[in-house]
């Protein structure tokens, strides 16, 4: 007879099994049995026994058949839509967006935005864990699948510990605690640049790839490293903050508290500050028409907006800030060679206006035999990247604790 320890064990190591099989059915979205053997290195009596108990809990069905060399189909194997559920919030520095999202990726409910100042540590922790909660009594379906809140938001972050060095800082106080004890979930944080570098890397332009990074273009600027097919954090989780290298002597100061950072010159604040000090020297723009708030503090779309339409002034501080932009990232292109750059962000939107001055500036300060070489996309998962990263930041990190499991559901197979 087996102790109460080794009962535990046992059940642990079970649990284990099977939060990896769902962890792997989430990121190849169906597989056969056969392949599962392959990619979880568990024995076939093991891998069908295991599903079998998920298809009793609810969370796998069959959801076609695989092909076939001879002899009968294969059954691929998925989630269910209803499998589980995670909350995902991406706060930008004057806004956040908040979305339910099912195992398949999908939003059971349209996001919603609202305007938060992400420098009101105090206020915006308020707002986001009422629209979190909002959405958890609104939800029709079994609230216990919902495994967790995920977030996605700019700054210095420590995902492990839950702390945000720039935003959000309550000192050495995990903010990621602070968001359990208002929402009654667990709640995982991830910098904003590294959910879209995982998006990319997992569901997106970078899957397969070796060697790439993703480029966030927002208010800020944010670099995801993948380096040798995994999402690279450093020692601290701090990788990647190449926006804060210095490139201007005596620049303007940054966020950071230091001068001269590339992020003053290169991002959608340097864009908003550039429109601002053109239009006080008198320059010819559309954006002149711009009254109250809207003057003081030009969005950058603003300015995006005003090129497409044709305005000279913003259509040459775009170019000035792709130029910046394009400078830095050669810097980055010698260090780690990478072979695929992807951009995301809304202020690609301006097109050409952004990209053909970081084309330029690439194709000027890179070593020849390094540019030739790389493949510069753009993302196409939109506003959904950020979102969708800090989806699968929570997912990965809820299944692989042996603790986490869900209640059981109807029958699938």
């Amino acid at each position: 007879m087996l102790s109460k320890l080794e009962n535990t064990k046992k059940n642990t190591k079970k649990q284990q099994q099977k939060n990896k099989l769902i962890r792997l059915l989430y990121l190849h979205k169906t597989l056969t049995n056969a392949k599962l053997v392959k990619l979880s290195g568990l024995s076939l009596p093991t891998i069908t026994q295991l599903l079998a108990e998920l298809s009793d809990e609810g969370y796998i069905e069959i959801l076609g058949s695989g092909n076939s060399s001879g002899g009968r189909k294969p059954n691929l194997l998925g989630l269910t839509n209803h499998a589980f559920f995670t909350i995902s919030v991406d706060i930008e520095r004057y806004s956040a967006k908040i979305a339910l999202i099912n195992s398949q990726n999908d939003y059971v409910v349209k996001p919603h935005q609202f305007e938060i100042d992400l420098n009101d540590k105090n206020g915006t922790v308020d707002l986001v864990a009422s629209q979190v909660n909002k959405f958890v009594s609104s939800f029709e379906g079994n609230s216990e699948r919902i495994i967790g809140l995920g977030i996605s938001l700019p700054g210095l972050i420590n995902s492990d510990k839950g702390i945000n060095y720039n935003f959000l800082n309550f000192d050495e106080l995990s903010v990621s605690s602070i968001f359990e004890q208002r929402v009654n979930l667990p709640v995982f944080i991830i910098n904003d640049a590294k959910a879209r570098a995982l998006a990319e890397l997992r569901f997106g332009k970078a899957k397969g790839t070796k060697n790439s990074l993703v480029i966030y273009i927002g208010w800020g600027l944010g670099t995801g490293l993948i380096l040798d097919g995994k999402l690279y954090t450093g020692n601290d989780g701090f990788s990647g903050e190449f926006s804060h290298i210095p490139v201007v002597e005596n620049g303007i100061l940054c966020q950071c508290g230091k001068r001269g950072c590339l992020e003053t010159v290169a991002s959608g604040t340097a864009l908003s500050r550039l429109a601002i000090e053109g239009i006080a020297q008198g320059e010819q723009t559309d954006l002149a028409r711009l009254t109250g708030n809207e003057a003081r503090h030009i969005h950058y779309m603003s300015v995006v907006e005003s090129a497409l339409k044709g305005d000279a002034f913003s259509i040459d501080i775009l170019s000035e800030v792709g130029s910046e932009l394009g400078r830095g990232i050669a810097m980055l292109i010698q260090i780690l060679n990478p072979e695929l750059i992807i951009f995301g962000g809304q202020m690609l939107k301006a097109g050409q206006f952004l990209t053909i001055p970081i084309e330029h500036s690439l194709n000027k300060y890179c070593l020849s035999n390094l540019r030739t070489s790389i493949k510069i996309d753009i993302s196409e998962m939109g506003e959904k990247a950020s979102l969708l990263g800090a989806t699968i930041n929570t997912i990965e990190k809820y299944f692989s604790n042996p603790n986490n499991y869900l209640t059981k559901q109807k029958s699938s197979l």
